[in-house]
């Protein structure tokens, strides 16, 4: 195997010796055992399966699915103890955060920075409810430290993160492409995964028996697949906006007649509250209950991001188990100048951007790009934040040649579930979406060329 070493973060499969980590080695050893020609028979073995899994929810227009990549993640179970125990810290605070912000006692975030927010319209009613935040998805990366790793959350994603679907997908490929080294690995399972996250969202209703509804804005919408899935998985009704109505004060599937309790909304342009302006009325009275109510979306503002290590202190008591990349508010006047001074050396984020949308790396931009992004940001700066760059860890891309495999280092980040059945409750999905970034960029989202894979967590 010819590993290509490309970036200056730390490898986690390779030592700087080029051993492998003993951890990787049952993987590598499998590889080797089939050989590239082996390998690629299986890939596509398994590319066929999803293909096939696409065509029996009717799509059956091209072959684009989701980009994985099959050389799996493995993390020893004490990094994801600590891992576990700053997901879970994270998600208390942040809940607390939006429940104090429903009864008007927020203390931590600046009044001026939720009064900014192009997430939060007071306008609205705000009905979170005992727990506001039943799912999140959390972006960490792996810094090394004193030979060792530790943790840094770059990004909370409170507002309908992406996520457990694909982790779904990608177990049962990756298991089938490495079976032995699965097997011998002893890896943490995500059997009954998904069942599990329909108990949580139907525990958003007091009705004993709630009909729950994912909305979808049909087949042209980029998560269809991710839709049907989901709510065949979970039991639920999959509805169009067409399909639905208020009628008598509840919201109705209007093809069968149902009535909806909860609706789990997972549609990148408008918002089912702007097709159906009385679903508000309906939420804000508790005849219907939405996974992402209104000004929910704040706690996923970019702005409220660098303010959650005091919430912990604030509101918990404790100190942060992992903590924030350290980051600048353009919204306060020391952080402004700064950036400004900085501004070609620094990741600079639109505060309501997702997606990898509205982001600039400036030292991987030419000048050019760099000078448009900061006139943008001169011209609205309280919708920014700054991160200085970091050295995060790598993984590596698996491709074959005629020589071989070639496993090419690249940025990596994790993807991290959080679901919280009650108020008391925060429970951690033993796996994550890794996403990893094309060679030569930092940018790990799918959008901006990056490529999934499963992670595997030790028992």
């Amino acid at each position: 195997m010819r590993f290509q070493r490309a970036a200056s973060g730390p490898n986690e499969v390779f030592r700087p010796d080029g051993d492998a980590f003993p951890h990787y080695e049952p993987v590598l050893r499998e590889m080797e055992t089939l050989g590239p020609a082996g390998w690629d028979e299986r890939l596509q073995r398994a590319r066929g399966r999803l293909l096939e899994e696409q065509r029996g929810f009717g799509l059956l227009e091209g072959d684009r699915i989701h980009p994985v990549d099959y050389l799996p993640r493995v993390v020893p179970a004490d990094g994801w103890r600590k891992l576990e125990r700053g997901v879970v810290q994270r998600m208390r605070a942040i809940n607390e955060f939006l429940r104090r912000l429903e009864a008007g006692k927020e203390e931590v975030v600046p009044e001026e920075v939720v009064a900014s927010s192009a997430l939060y319209d007071p306008r609205l009613p705000t009905r979170f409810g005992g727990v506001p935040a039943r799912q999140a998805g959390f972006d960490i990366v792996v810094l090394e430290s004193n030979g060792g790793w530790d943790y840094v959350f770059i990004e909370d994603n409170i507002k309908m993160p992406i996520g457990l679907v694909p982790m779904s997908r990608m177990r049962a490929r990756t298991a089938e492409v490495l079976p032995e080294s699965y097997a011998a690995l002893g890896v943490r399972p995500l059997d009954g995964m998904l069942e599990r996250f329909g108990e949580v969202l139907r525990a958003a209703s007091p009705q004993p028996d709630p009909a729950l509804a994912v909305l979808t804005d049909g087949p042209s919408d980029q998560y269809y697949l991710d839709h049907n899935i989901l709510a065949r998985e979970v039991g639920a009704v999959l509805a169009e906006r067409h399909e639905l109505e208020v009628d008598g004060g509840y919201l109705v599937h209007k093809p069968t007649g149902r009535r909806l309790d909860v609706i789990y909304e997972r549609i990148e342009e408008g918002r089912i509250y702007d097709a159906f302006p009385k679903l508000r009325e309906l939420h804000a009275a508790g005849r219907v209950s939405a996974v992402f109510p209104p000004n929910q979306d704040v706690a996923d503002d970019k702005g409220v991001y660098p303010f959650i290590p005091d919430m912990i202190r604030a509101y918990l008591g404790e100190e942060p188990v992992v903590d924030n990349a350290e980051t600048y508010s353009l919204a306060v006047e020391d952080d402004y100048r700064y950036v400004m001074d900085h501004f070609d050396e620094l990741v600079v984020k639109s505060r309501s951007g997702w997606g990898g949308k509205d982001v600039l790396i400036a030292p991987e931009e030419p000048e050019e790009a760099i000078a448009e992004f900061k006139k943008k940001v001169e011209k609205d700066p309280v919708q920014y934040i700054a991160q200085e760059i970091l050295d995060f860890s790598t993984h590596v891309l698996c491709d074959t040649d005629e020589d071989g495999y070639v496993l090419r280092d690249s940025y990596a980040d994790y993807r991290i579930i959080a679901l919280c059945p009650d108020a008391d409750t925060v429970e951690v999905v033993p796996g994550a979406m890794t996403r990893v970034a094309g060679p030569g960029s930092r940018l790990v989202n799918i959008s901006s060329g990056g490529r999934m894979k499963d992670t595997w967590i030790l028992e």
